[in-house]
């Protein structure tokens, strides 16, 4: 969906800023938002997804230096490990049908990230680039760094440009891969001046989960409902005496404002500067940049086009994300041993052999 002079409006904050042509939320507050029929029964409580349906274990990771207390959600006993980076607004268990997808072969490990979840820290509002990329690190060090997992690192949206800072900060010693769901820097700096106005036109709260339930549905903020069951409520939190039992948004997007040009600036750059085989994901052609452009065409990165999903990629086709990563670990043998390419024993030493302009013999000079 595109809005306000073309800009992709969902290409910052998914779970809030996808809002139907047609549709208002305003009055926001109401019992009854506008878009969302009527006759819902607030009193009905939906069936909601359980994080154990599809990991096999959540920790508190309690990180003095980083000011907090961290949750992680895990699946999978063996190989590489997929440590996912959610988008802003989502939680870990955005990744839920991820996890069950990969954790026969691989390691999944999901963070709830600063200011989001069940994650809590001295300071939820500081989230900048820097300091969201070196909670990533901090966590990865202190679950994964003593063994030195070998580790592709995952980022949906925010969580994309988090995991590629992260990478650039080269602390992640068996780093050997970076993949990106839907986010780029050109489209997400155009986004910016649109924001506040798209934020505005959010419910900030909910009577139920069901209505909750049907906004993301009504709104397409998630295509695919059991990804929904899961994840959605793990976004929001019950306010029983602040506001009369309503359901808020557990993260306050409109305080993450003076962060988000930090998010995305020079990211393009960055992302093709790790030294890491990459993969980007999008919904669309239409959201590349110049930068990624040329990238992508001089061989740089895998691109991976998934038109029929929104901006959640992984919620919305969690079959095809999931194939993309596994084949993604396969093709460059993540966490297996590199296979030495063979000599014949009596091969000489290869030389360099100079050639261009700057190597050919002068002619001789006239006598």
């Amino acid at each position: 969906m595109t809005s306000m002079q073309g800009v992709p409006s969902d290409s910052l904050f998914g779970p809030l800023s996808t809002i139907p042509d047609g549709v208002s939320c305003s009055g926001q507050g109401a019992d009854e938002l506008d878009g969302i029929p009527a006759n819902i029964r607030q009193d009905v409580e939906p069936e909601v997804g359980s994080w154990d349906q599809y990991f096999d274990e959540k920790r508190d990771i309690q990180l003095e230096e980083r000011g907090g207390t961290f949750r992680v959600y895990m699946a999978g006993s063996k190989g590489a490990v997929i440590y996912c980076l959610h988008g802003c607004g989502y939680t870990g268990l955005t990744w839920a049908l991820i996890a069950a997808a990969v954790k026969d072969r691989y390691r999944l490990v999901a963070l709830d990230m600063r200011g989001h979840g069940e994650t809590i820290t001295h300071d939820d509002l500081d989230l900048s680039s820097t300091t969201l990329s070196q909670d990533a690190v901090a966590v990865w060090e202190a679950l994964l760094g003593e063994e030195k997992a070998p580790t592709v690192i995952v980022g949906h949206s925010m969580g994309g440009a988090i995991a590629t800072w992260s990478a650039t900060l080269q602390a992640i010693p068996s780093l050997e891969g970076l993949v990106v769901i839907d986010v780029v820097e050109g489209t997400a700096l155009a986004s910016l001046p649109h924001m506040s106005a798209i934020l505005s036109n959010r419910p900030p709260s909910f009577p139920s989960l069901q209505v909750a339930f049907e906004w993301a549905r009504h709104s397409g903020t998630c295509k695919n409902s059991e990804a929904a069951t899961v994840s959605l409520p793990s976004m929001l939190r019950k306010e029983v005496a602040v506001d009369r039992g309503r359901w808020v948004w557990r993260t306050p997007l409109e305080k993450s404002q003076p962060f988000w040009q930090g998010w995305y600036e020079g990211l393009s750059d960055a992302f093709l500067g790790v030294k890491v085989p990459k993969v980007l994901m999008l919904a669309g052609t239409d959201r590349l940049d110049r930068t990624l452009t040329i990238g992508q065409m001089q061989g740089r990165f895998q691109l991976v086009l998934l038109p029929q999903a929104g901006h959640a990629i992984h919620e919305d086709e969690p079959a095809r994300t999931a194939e993309v990563l596994l084949n993604f670990l396969q093709r460059f043998r993540v966490g297996e041993p590199k296979v030495p390419i063979p000599r014949p024993a009596n091969a000489g030493i290869a030389l360099p052999i100079a050639a261009g302009p700057a190597y050919s013999q002068a002619p001789d000079k006239p006598r």
